[in-house]
C-alpha cells in the first residue's frame, strides 16, 4: 500500500522538473454553481498534463535504461519527458486514432512512436510484448504503483495551497490521478471529500463502485470526445485504493463536458482539453454531492486539446449550452423568401452567423428551397423562441 511519505520521496526526486501548477479562485464557476470554487490549473503543467508527475516517479529510477509506454497522448509526452530528462531511450505505442498534436509533442519530446490497435488497451498490449521482446521498462499509464505515488503529488499541493479545502474533484480515466489524490487528501485532511468524475462512455469506476467490485467486463471503444480518459480496463491497484478513499464517482455526457470547455476557455481563458473539463462538467450540472462541503478543488488535468478540434469542440459546446444554434428551412423558391427568414431572426436579436442556400440534388418538391442558418443566441430560451417563429418552415427533425 502506498503511503505519504512514499508522495513525498516522489516530489522530491522532481527538482525543477515538475511545476507547482497554480490554484485559482473561479468567481465564474463559483457563481454559476452557488458553490466556493478553485481551479488546480494542471493544463499548465509541463509536457500539458499531470502526467509527468507520475512518469518522472517511475523513469528518474531506472538510471537511463530503455523505456516503453502505451498512452493516446498525455502519457506518451509525459514519459517521453521524463525520458528525455532522465537520459533514457523512449518508445512510445499509440492508437491510430491518436490525435496529430500528441504524437507529434511525443516526438518532438525525443520518443520513437508507434501507432498501433484502435484503443488505449490494444497500445498497452503492443508496448507489453515489445517490452518483453527488447528487456525495455513497461511504463503502465496509471496500473503501477510508483505512478499512483507520482500523481498523488497533485493531492498533497492542493491541500497546501488550500488547507481548508472541502472537496477534490478529479477527472478520471485509468484511475492514477484519482487514487493518488484521493490517498494524499485523504491522509492530510481526512474530513474532505473526493470526488472522481468520468466519460459516460468508460465509466467503469462508476460502475465498479455501483456494483461493488471491479467491473472488468466494461464496454470498449464507446467514442468520447474525453479521448483522454476513453479507458475501460481499470486497475486493481487504483481500485483498492478507490475503495478505500474515493467518496463517490460520477459520469458526464460529451455534451455537458463541451459546453463546459467552452466556459472555461471563456470565463477562466485557460486552454483545457475536454478530458480536463469533465470535472468543471459536473460541477456546472449540479452533481457534485450536496453534502460535498467547501471550498470545492475542481482539477483541470490537462491542456493537449488539437487546435484543429478546438474550433468543433466550441461550437458544440455553444450549442448545448443555447449560445449557437442551426435550422433548416424549407420555403418557397421565390423572391423575398430568404428575407422573411432573415428578417423573423433579426426581430428576435439574434445574429446571423452563416446561410447556406441548396436548390438542387435534394429530395424536396418542387419550388421549394432548402436554406441552412447558423445563429449566435444569448441562451437556451433565446434559441427556443427563434425556432418557435420559424416553426412553420423547419425541415422535419427540427
Amino acid at each position: 500500500m502506498i503511503t505519504i511519505e512514499q508522495v513525498a520521496e516522489a516530489r522530491a526526486r522532481f527538482g525543477d522538473h515538475v511545476a507547482r501548477t497554480p490554484l485559482l479562485r473561479s468567481h465564474s464557476f463559483s457563481r454559476l454553481s452557488g458553490r466556493d470554487v478553485y481551479l488546480k490549473a494542471e493544463c499548465m503543467q509541463r509536457a500539458g498534463s499531470f502526467k509527468i508527475r507520475g512518469a518522472l516517479n517511475v523513469v528518474s529510477r531506472l538510471e537511463g535504461a530503455p523505456v516503453v509506454a502505451a498512452s493516446a497522448g498525455n502519457h506518451a509526452q509525459g514519459v517521453a519527458l521524463a525520458a528525455r530528462i532522465a537520459g533514457s531511450p523512449c518508445t512510445v505505442f499509440m492508437p491510430t486514432n491518436a490525435a496529430i498534436p500528441k504524437i507529434k509533442a511525443t516526438q518532438d519530446y525525443g520518443a520513437k512512436v508507434k501507432l498501433k490497435g484502435r484503443n488505449l488497451a490494444d497500445a498497452v498490449e503492443a508496448a507489453r510484448q515489445h517490452a518483453e521482446k527488447t528487456g525495455a521498462k513497461f511504463v503502465h499509464p496509471y496500473d503501477d504503483e510508483l505512478i499512483i505515488a507520482g500523481q498523488a503529488t497533485l493531492g498533497m499541493e492542493v491541500v497546501e495551497q488550500l488547507p481548508e479545502v472541502g472537496t477534490v474533484v478529479v477527472p478520471t480515466g485509468g484511475g492514477g490521478l484519482l487514487a493518488g489524490t484521493a490517498l494524499a487528501v485523504k491522509t492530510l485532511r481526512p474530513e474532505a471529500k473526493v470526488i472522481g468524475v468520468e466519460a459516460a462512455a468508460a465509466g467503469v469506476y462508476a460502475a465498479s463502485m455501483a456494483r461493488g467490485e471491479l467491473v472488468t467486463d466494461y464496454p470498449r471503444n464507446n467514442p468520447t470526445i474525453a479521448d483522454g480518459i476513453a479507458v475501460t480496463v481499470p486497475s486493481p491497484h487504483v481500485w483498492e485504493l478507490v475503495q478505500r478513499h474515493v467518496d463517490s464517482v460520477i459520469t458526464v455526457e460529451d455534451s455537458q463536458t463541451m459546453a463546459a470547455l467552452t466556459l472555461i476557455l471563456e470565463r477562466s481563458k485557460l486552454m483545457v482539453e475536454a478530458a480536463g473539463a469533465v470535472g468543471v462538467a459536473a460541477l456546472l450540472e449540479g452533481l457534485i454531492p450536496d453534502d460535498a462541503p467547501d471550498p470545492v478543488v475542481v482539477v483541470l488535468s490537462g491542456g493537449n486539446i488539437d487546435l484543429l478540434m478546438l474550433g468543433k469542440v466550441v461550437r458544440h459546446g455553444l450549442q448545448a449550452s443555447g449560445r449557437f444554434a442551426q435550422f433548416t428551412v424549407h420555403v418557397p423558391d421565390q423572391p423575398g423568401s430568404l428575407a422573411g427568414i432573415l428578417d423573423a431572426i433579426a426581430r428576435r436579436g439574434a445574429n446571423v452567423v452563416q446561410v447556406d442556400h441548396h436548390r438542387e440534388g435534394l429530395d424536396m418538391p418542387f419550388g421549394q428551397v432548402e436554406i441552412e442558418i447558423s445563429v449566435e443566441t444569448r441562451d437556451s430560451g433565446h434559441a427556443e423562441s427563434i425556432a418557435k417563429a420559424l416553426a412553420p418552415y423547419l425541415a422535419r427533425g427540427q
